[in-house]
């Protein structure tokens, strides 16, 4: 008979999908708020807003575990950190400019993305079935695209930038998972985004550099505003909402086997078209759809061999969406 120790949380994998699909619904509720605001404040205002009402969260997740190695400087969490910042970055700006379901669906390439980088970086080792599933991946990116010869809309490629970029923070995560914690990663990444975001915030935020207001980069370059109202309270949600979300995974890889909740990261693809369709009235194309069957097809297959090779796609709690 096996004994289970007492600090041991004893499997329960109903409640780990029901509370990770959950999480990832949150997250997206965050994209949605983003998007709705986003012609109207700078995206480093938001990072700003967003990291001042989430940090207490953070703070408080650190000290109830009681564990000093989280609020310890580590260079690997600080790269991290660095690395989320230009993630979220690119993240916003895409979604500012592309409707919901495109953002989401090209962000989930980082799976591709670990799996590919993890071979020269951390010299794993990758099966051919795996780099199979990475092409396929891949070609639906190049679907959902959709490449012109004569232009490919930049905002689709601040998506997949988005993507590398978490993709490239994970694999700082899984070679650094031993010495930081996860609340460490987490503090780490919201002090550097509250840094940047504040830097950026001073050198461009009266709008000097906006020139005429229009474009893509806009979001990054127009002034500082203000909020209030309904826009105050959905701006000051957006720290809260991340920390509820960040939770409510954390729960759900505490209490459930990583091989059997991860997969349920990819429910918010739905979740996304969803919300896309009814507060902002798109539809993903035909080859969104198509490029979205073969991105989630091989992540999923990813997921499920690293699985079967005893390995997470990420050490620690492995969520591919962005997170603190």
């Amino acid at each position: 008979m096996t004994v289970r120790s007492p600090t041991t949380a004893p499997d329960a994998p109903l409640r780990g999908m029901a509370l990770l699909t959950l999480g990832v619904c949150i997250f997206v509720s965050q994209d949605v708020i983003i998007k709705e605001l986003s012609g109207g404040y700078p995206v480093h205002e938001m990072l700003w807003i967003r990291c001042i009402t989430g940090l207490p969260f953070v703070l408080l997740l650190a000290w109830r575990q009681g564990n000093p190695a989280a609020f310890r400087v580590h260079r690997l969490a600080l790269m991290r950190g660095l690395l989320h910042f230009i993630s979220f970055t690119c993240y916003y700006l895409a979604l500012a400019m592309l409707p919901l379901a495109e953002v989401v669906t090209l962000y989930y390439a980082n799976p591709l993305f670990i799996t590919a980088l993890s071979v020269p970086f951390l010299h794993e080792k990758v099966g051919p079935r795996r780099w199979l599933a990475v092409l396929v991946g891949f070609a639906g990116v190049v679907v959902v695209m959709r490449p012109d010869v004569a232009a490919i809309d930049p905002a689709m490629i601040l998506a997949l930038a988005s993507a590398l970029f978490y993709g490239a923070s994970m694999l700082v995560t899984r070679a650094g998972g031993g010495r930081v914690p996860s609340t460490g990663f987490a503090l780490h990444s919201m002090v550097m985004l509250f840094l940047l975001s504040s830097v950026i915030g001073l050198t461009v935020g009266d709008g000097r550099y906006m020139g005429d207001g229009t474009g893509l980069f806009a979001f990054l370059l127009r002034p500082w505003l203000m909020p209030t109202g309904w826009d105050a309270l959905l701006l000051c949600a957006i720290g809260p909402i991340s920390a509820a979300g960040f939770l409510l995974l954390a729960e759900a890889y505490r209490i459930a086997p990583v091989s059997i909740v991860t997969p349920f990261e990819f429910s918010s693809l739905p979740v996304a078209v969803l919300f896309g369709f009814l507060f902002f009235g798109d539809l993903p194309a035909t080859a969104t759809w198509i490029g979205l069957a073969m991105i989630l097809g091989a992540g999923l297959y990813i997921v499920h061999r690293e699985a079967v090779q005893g390995r997470k796609v990420v050490r620690g709690w492995p969520p591919m969406r962005p997170r603190l």
